[in-house]
């Protein structure tokens, strides 16, 4: 999904990143701004002359006490959030997407806190009114992270929209949370976690205890690579900074890779020493070698244990737990010896996630009030076809259950439109027993 980053200071107009899916250009036959698709992020300029009136305009409307949060044209929506009193983000993006506000915004929430963490908010402050050029050059250190941010088609991941966790579902999780419970009492460690990819296997209570945001980047750090190195790294020690614990204290995130893709994480201060970290690692992981790598095999990349059996018609669904803000999901739910091409799975997650996002935007919209009443009127139940479309490969269903539960289903076209409800009523029961 393509967006543009502007991350600019307003007192001079001085554009301290942009990052871009889009090179954003102004054609000579129309005053319209158009959008042309990258096959890749850069940092790419986009005209000096547009982050001005971006920043005029806000600034602008600021002086007479009004908070612009978007405006929009014929070709995009432009989004702004006010980093502090100095620095502001402006995220723009196609008007095609049609994108509810609360999606964006916290997409803003987590380039903030992706900022905070690896630069550090008093800093990024300080600088960014001392030496704006240095702070241009340190924000290099982000522009991977943001890319991945940007196009969430890097992780096929959901918790930038869910606002919740993207974890695993179907295995029993006791012999993972012992190896990470006795982890943290010999490190005296609070913050632990267990990561497959980007998804948590188990946390401590200190970790989960952080803000959905500093998790979802959390995982992001520990799972992604830069761009230098193709090899994913063996042990990692990094410094970040946590606005929910102490924006002025240094951390470190300590990561040991498992195997595959599971890694070992901590969020500690001096202490421990890498070489002692990897050494508890070892003596508590040994002994669950065989355990760690079914893991591995069983729940990469479909995110679900082959326990869980779904029914033939469902092409992709997502799960959401409100109570625990957990979520799961998968592009692949029928177990398969031949992994889905990435086209595929691309197509389908872009499916899913505009499903999502239209459920959403129907539950905020507001009605209108009849005789003074306050309605409140709640959508627990909605299936979407379009028969009339010959092109259309898909039918989707959305269950709410108790408040806290939903169930987002991408099904075949080929399924009777009645049955949909008892299979996403039996998928849902069977996901609430394991997550």
């Amino acid at each position: 999904m393509a967006y543009c980053l502007v991350f600019v200071n307003t007192n001079n107009g001085h554009p301290l990143l942009v990052r871009s899916t889009n090179i954003l250009e102004r054609n000579e036959h129309s005053p319209e701004m158009i959008l042309n698709l990258l096959e890749r992020p850069s940092d790419n300029q986009i005209p000096l002359a547009l982050i001005g009136i971006l920043t005029s305009s806000y600034t602008f409307s600021t002086k007479f006490g009004i908070q612009l949060r978007s405006c929009h044209t014929d070709d995009c929506t432009i989004h702004f959030y006010e980093y502090n009193d100095h620095l502001l983000m402006c995220l723009l993006e196609p008007t095609e997407y049609d994108i509810p506000n609360e999606c964006t915004q916290y997409k803003l929430v987590l380039l903030r806190t992706l900022f905070n963490m690896i630069i550090g908010y008093e800093y990024i402050d300080k600088i960014s009114q001392t030496n704006p050029q240095k702070l241009e050059n340190d924000l290099n250190l982000v522009k991977y992270y943001v890319d991945a941010i940007l196009n969430d088609e890097r992780t096929f991941s959901f918790g930038d929209i869910t606002q919740c966790a993207d974890t695993l579902c179907g295995f029993d999780r006791n012999i993972i949370y012992s190896c990470l419970k006795q982890i943290s009492d010999h490190l005296k460690c609070e913050h632990v976690c267990i990561t497959l990819s980007n998804r948590i296997i188990v946390s401590s209570t200190g970790w989960s205890r952080l803000t959905q945001a500093e998790q979802y980047v959390l995982t992001l750090l520990i799972a992604l690579n830069d761009y230098s190195n193709d090899i994913l790294p063996t042990v990692r020690d990094m410094p970040v900074y946590l606005d929910s614990i102490d924006r002025s204290h240094n951390y470190r995130l300590l990561s040991i890779r498992l195997l595959g893709q599971i890694y070992v994480s901590i969020l500690c201060s001096t202490t421990p020493k890498m070489s002692e970290f990897e050494s508890v690692v070892d003596r508590y992981c040994h002994l669950q070698t065989e355990h760690i790598q079914n893991l591995n095999s069983l729940l990469y990349p479909r995110s679900f244990h082959d326990n869980i059996v779904f029914d033939h018609n469902i092409q992709a669904l997502l799960y959401i737990n409100r109570q625990t803000h957990f979520c799961v999901s998968t592009l692949e739910p029928i177990k398969s010896n031949i992994s889905l091409s990435k086209t595929i799975k691309k197509h389908r997650y872009g499916l899913l996630k505009q499903f999502y996002m239209e459920i959403v935007r129907m539950n905020t919209e507001q009605l209108l009030l009849f005789d003074n009443i306050k309605n409140e009127v709640k959508m627990n139940e909605m299936y979407m076809i379009n028969d009339e479309d010959d092109q259309i490969e898909h039918k989707c269903y959305f269950l709410r259950e108790q408040d806290y539960f939903e169930l987002y289903v991408l099904f075949d076209v080929n399924i009777p439109t009645i049955a949909m409800r008892g299979i996403a009523k039996k998928t849902l029961l069977i996901l609430r027993k394991n997550l």
